[in-house]
């Protein structure tokens, strides 16, 4: 109850910055602005729900205390249209996505210190803002997994962390060619792995961009993360995980070309270390610049020695740029998925209006 009317309060001042700032002295260094999203969904799954759904809003405070110092909050509401604090029960979710203090050194040295969205791969740091990307849905290996009876689905990495860390950007020569680094160290997946930790175990984690400049709109990306998950993919309590990403990307006016692969090793629930794979390809290209045909296909090798099971995903969708910060989304999906030689699948349809404001 005092959790949820502290967040319900947070929002209303950040509000009160924003629509008031006559108020205040330095209004001129406060910015705040967000992003939504409402979908539909339907699906001839077994047991799947058929429906809308207020998917998220987010909205995003910043406050420059000086050139070098930066405050960023992120207050997010998902999963519902009502949210009522005198319940015990609620159809929607308040929660501090982000919350950190960062400082600038120079555009090769940063520092950021608080919560934080994990700087893994193409899609970590924006597969909430759907506004940014062109499928409803971000990539499989950015999403929840469940991989065995009894055992909770889990994302393969954590998407947030609460640390520091250090990050900037080399530029190689006067053409353009640059490097981007973001390293840091947080608590990782413990009990308590939104605020303090229960134990000593720490996360690292850290991820490098290469952009040449003998192609604009090209680069390459790896990505790193390790931790002891307190609940484990496998469902072994505080288990050793690691997770190596691997990315390419090439965007220009009309095309975008991306390919991502990960492999991430735990421990299943027989106690024998496991290795998934997770790769996907994707295929977009936009006419007249408001209309946009996008193609994905993926694929989740759940036990590299077990070829047997395998999980597929093709969409096929189209994104509408309804004006500049407002995207018609709609998609169909293919799943298949191969388990000793038995082969099932389902279809899902989903359709989202994303908004950035």
């Amino acid at each position: 109850m005092k959790t949820n009317r502290y967040k319900i309060s947070l929002i209303t001042c950040l509000l009160i910055l924003h629509y008031f700032p006559d108020n205040f002295s330095q209004e001129r260094k406060y910015d705040l602005y967000g992003y939504g999203q409402v979908e539909y969904q339907a699906s001839n799954k077994k047991n799947s729900i058929n429906g809308f759904n207020q998917r998220r809003i987010n909205l995003i405070g910043e406050y420059f205390i000086d050139q070098n110092i930066r405050v960023l909050s992120d207050i997010e509401y998902e999963g519902g249209s009502e949210l009522n604090t005198t319940d015990s029960i609620y159809n929607g979710g308040i929660k501090v996505s982000r919350m950190w203090i960062e400082y600038t050194l120079n555009p090769a040295l940063n520092f950021r210190a608080g919560k934080m969205l994990s700087p893994f791969g193409l899609y970590n740091l924006i597969h909430d803002a759907s506004a940014s990307y062109y499928a409803v849905d971000a990539p499989l290996m950015y999403l929840r997994f469940k991989f065995f009876p009894g055992v909770r689905a889990q994302r393969l990495i954590s998407k947030y962390n609460t640390g520091v860390s250090v990050f900037g950007t080399f530029n190689l020569n006067k053409q353009g060619s640059q490097i981007e680094y973001d390293l840091g160290i947080s608590n990782g997946r413990g009990s308590l792995a939104d605020g303090t930790d229960a134990n000593q175990n720490k996360a690292v984690y850290g991820r490098i961009l290469f952009r040449p400049s003998f192609l604009n709109g090209l680069q390459f990306g790896t990505s790193y993360y390790a931790d002891k998950n307190l609940s484990g993919i496998g469902g072994i309590e505080n288990d050793y995980e690691t997770n190596l990403g691997i990315d390419f990307q090439y965007e220009n006016n009309s095309i975008q070309l991306q390919a991502e692969s990960m492999l991430s090793t735990f421990t299943n629930p027989t106690s024998v270390r496991q290795t998934t794979e997770v790769h996907y390809v994707q295929v977009a290209y936009t006419f007249w610049d408001v209309l946009t045909p996008f193609f994905n296909f993926t694929s989740v090798l759940p036990d590299f020695k077990n070829t047997e099971n395998t999980y597929h995903r093709w969409n096929a969708g189209l994104n509408y740029a309804v004006s500049a910060n407002l995207y018609l989304k709609s998609e169909i999906q293919f799943h298949t998925y191969e388990e000793d030689n038995s082969e099932n699948g389902f279809i899902v349809f989903k359709s989202s209006l994303a908004v950035a404001f």
